[in-house]
């Protein structure tokens, strides 16, 4: 016998149970607790670890252990069972999130090992599913025994037919019933008689649709040839399409390249008007006014140059005449009054000495005084000689001119001081008109003497010129470029242009080739099209033998399938109805025996046999004779309810000896049917593992008193 024994129980959060542990030991394992003190939950957690929620979807929450045993403050149920049997120990963690993620893994505790993943541990360990287990070594709080259990009469039934528990047999019957009717009822009704007319059809129609079948052939090939004319004229359209991409690609690529000489051209006149305006000191151009005004500049700054030289000239002449008049003798003065006054002394000294002359002449000296006089004479001679006079008359008769000359000097000064004036006004504005200029050149140009204002006025002129040139050629490739590249996606020019190569043709000869071909291609596909419809009239009238052939061999086929099957299912009917018969033979008498065995131990010998039917309905024999377990009090009814389960534990689970667990199970027991029961329960699993959870002490007190070993346990914080 394999006894399954738990050897801890580990809770991180289940129901109100949080981080709890308990470590029970072989035979009976008593936990005494208060009511809501957590032993239901521990209950529902063992089978949780084996099964885990297995009626989630029921909506009544006492009935649903994932409503009642989900954590309110954690919506995450997971722990774990450490478990022993004779092939080692092992451990069984089980973790179940809100979302409905569960995870389940089985090692075994000496190598790490993971065990059968996605396998139930409670049907790898126990053998049997959850419902079984529930119904067996599973005695849950409120549970109230029923009188049949139609589940585990199948299970039994079906153990009688297979050894196999899984396989339902009652509803097997049915469905093979159902299954056989369908193939071939009464009245030739199901799927043999229609197959067999389908059959017969099929035979005339494959008769029928052999006369079409050489036209259909025929058209079928024409269809071909006409495919294949479509498919080698294709070839040569993919082929002209190609070239003709490629033309296109290569036209890109040709307008690319216009694009970037046109880019080009537009960087080096930009670079040329740039360079152009750098020959002026600002980036300004001088417009025609402006030239104008430095033309006009220079062209009075020139009249004014030609006026200075005239006023020069006309000034130094009437400078040199006024000199010239001051010269003369008689335009000065003082010159003439000294003339005058010497003379008339020499004059006035010659007088005196030709007097004496005579007065002396006759004491001998008079000849020197004439000789004095003649000297003075001919002194006054060379005064008025060395002035340009002849005589004295000549020298009065300058004198007499003087107003008039001396009139004439003061005109002649205020005609040269008046020009004087011109001159230096002309001079004035000369400089101005200079300064002007210079200032109106050095705005745009460094002034250079070596150059006149006209000639340095021509090249501001020439360089404006050749600026707005040059500006108007870059302002021209730029407009050129801009109206080049709009609506133009140059990334996408780009890409169409890459991979082109240069055509060997024109593009119209291209194309002209390409509609020729596709012009042939539409004759071609017209002509398939007609094969086709001259072709599909002629299959519309009958069918393709083929077709039909093949239908007629899948209907022969599965005619003959479903005969076989027919016969097949009458023998498993006939087997599955000696099946039942087996039940009653043999398998319900070893329940029977179990069940009698337990339940005699239970009652004290009271009731000897305790029987169940086909529906697992229980019934107990005394000196009155067989009757139904309904007369029983409660309290024996839950004694043969429990010896019972422990009789199909014996045959359900094979050589497997499940944990038992028993949940407040013995309310309804007297205090000597308990004791006998408890007895029952040491001696029949000594091996195994049981599990009593009750609220008070009786248990403890009857098991001391008849002398029976137990463990305590508690539901101890980790």
């Amino acid at each position: 016998m394999n006894n399954v024994i738990i050897e801890r129980i580990e809770i991180v959060s289940f129901g109100k149970l949080k981080m709890v542990q308990v470590v029970p030991g072989r035979g009976i394992n008593l936990l005494c607790a208060a009511n809501e003190s957590g032993k239901s939950t521990l209950a529902a957690f063992v089978k949780f670890i084996f099964y885990g929620y297995t009626n989630s979807r029921v909506q009544n929450i006492i009935d649903n252990d994932k409503k009642l045993y989900t954590p309110w403050d954690n919506p995450q149920s997971e722990g774990a069972i450490y478990i022993k049997t004779e092939n080692g120990r092992y451990k069984i963690e089980r973790k179940y999130l809100q979302s409905g993620k569960e995870s389940i893994e089985t090692f075994e505790t000496h190598t790490g090992r993971l065990i059968n993943p996605g396998v139930t541990p409670g049907e790898h360990f126990f053998g049997v599913n959850d419902q079984i287990f529930e119904k067996t070594a599973f005695f849950r709080q409120l549970t109230i025994p029923s009188g049949k259990d139609e589940y585990l009469a199948e299970q039994l039934q079906n153990i009688a037919m297979s050894a196999d528990e899984k396989i339902n047999s009652g509803k097997a019957i049915k469905r093979l019933t159902d299954a056989r009717n369908m193939l071939m009822g009464r009245g030739k009704s199901g799927l043999i008689p229609k197959l067999e007319v389908d059959r017969d059809e099929l035979e005339q129609r494959f008769t029928d649709a052999a006369s079409t079948n050489k036209q259909i052939q025929e058209l079928a090939d024409k269809i071909g040839d006409s495919k294949k004319l479509i498919s080698e004229n294709n070839e040569i359209l993919k082929k002209l399409n190609s070239e003709k991409e490629n033309i296109v690609k290569y036209e890109a690529a040709q307008r690319l390249t216009q694009l970037k000489e046109l880019e080009r051209n537009e960087i080096k006149a930009k670079n040329d008007y740039e360079e152009a305006v750098k020959l002026f000191k600002k980036p300004s151009i001088p417009d025609n006014s402006f030239i104008t005004s430095l033309l006009t500049l220079n062209a009075d700054y020139k009249t004014d140059l030609r006026s200075r030289e005239k006023s020069y000239n006309a000034l130094k002449t009437e400078e040199d005449e006024l000199e010239k008049l001051k010269g003369d003798v008689g335009a000065d003065r003082e010159k003439a009054e000294n003339i005058i006054k010497q003379a008339k002394k020499k004059r006035k000294l010659k007088t005196i000495f030709l007097i004496l002359s005579v007065l002396f002449l006759i004491v001998g000296i008079g000849i020197i005084f004439l000789i004095i006089a003649f000297i003075y004479s001919s002194s006054l001679k060379k005064l008025l000689k060395s002035y340009g006079l002849n005589s004295f008359s000549e020298l009065n008769q300058m004198i007499g001119n003087y107003p008039l000359i001396e009139q004439r000097i003061v005109d002649k000064k205020n005609k040269v001081a008046s020009l004087n004036n011109a001159y230096s006004e002309l001079l004035n504005r000369l400089e101005e008109n200079k300064n002007s200029l210079e200032t109106s050149i050095s705005e745009y140009v460094k002034i250079d003497h070596s150059m006149s204002y006209e000639e340095q006025i021509e090249y501001i002129s020439d360089t404006a010129q050749k600026i707005l040139q040059k500006q108007n050629i870059y302002k021209t490739n730029s407009d050129i470029r801009k109206k080049s590249i709009e609506n133009i996606d140059i990334a996408l020019l780009t890409e169409e242009a890459m991979g082109a190569v240069k055509p060997e043709r024109e593009k119209s000869k291209v194309d002209n080739e390409i509609k020729f071909y596709a012009q042939q291609m539409k004759i071609y596909e017209d002509k398939e099209r007609d094969f086709e419809r001259q072709k599909a009239m002629l299959e519309g009238r009958g069918s393709d033998p083929a077709v039909l052939m093949g239908k007629l061999k899948a209907v022969k086929t599965k005619l003959d399938e479903y005969k076989s099957k027919h016969a097949s299912l009458e023998l498993a009917i006939g087997m599955l109805s000696e099946a039942s018969d087996f039940m009653k033979s043999t398998v319900a008498p070893r329940i029977n025996s179990y069940a009698s065995e337990f339940f005699g131990s239970a009652t004290s010998g009271k009731y000897k046999a305790l029987s169940v039917d086909t529906t697992m309905a229980m019934n107990f024999a005394d000196q009155t004779g067989i009757k139904s377990a309904d007369y029983l009090s409660a309290g024996t009814r839950d004694s043969a309810h429990l010896c019972l389960r422990l009789a199909l534990i014996r045959l359900l689970y094979g050589e497997v000896n499940p944990p038992l667990i028993l949940d407040d199970a013995f309310g309804r027991l007297d205090d000597d049917r308990l004791e006998a029961l408890l007895i029952l329960l040491s001696e029949a699993i000594c091996e195994g593992q049981t599990f009593i959870f009750t609220c008070g002490d009786r248990e403890q007190k009857l098991l001391d008193k008849a002398g029976k070993q137990y463990s305590l346990i508690s539901l101890q914080q980790k």
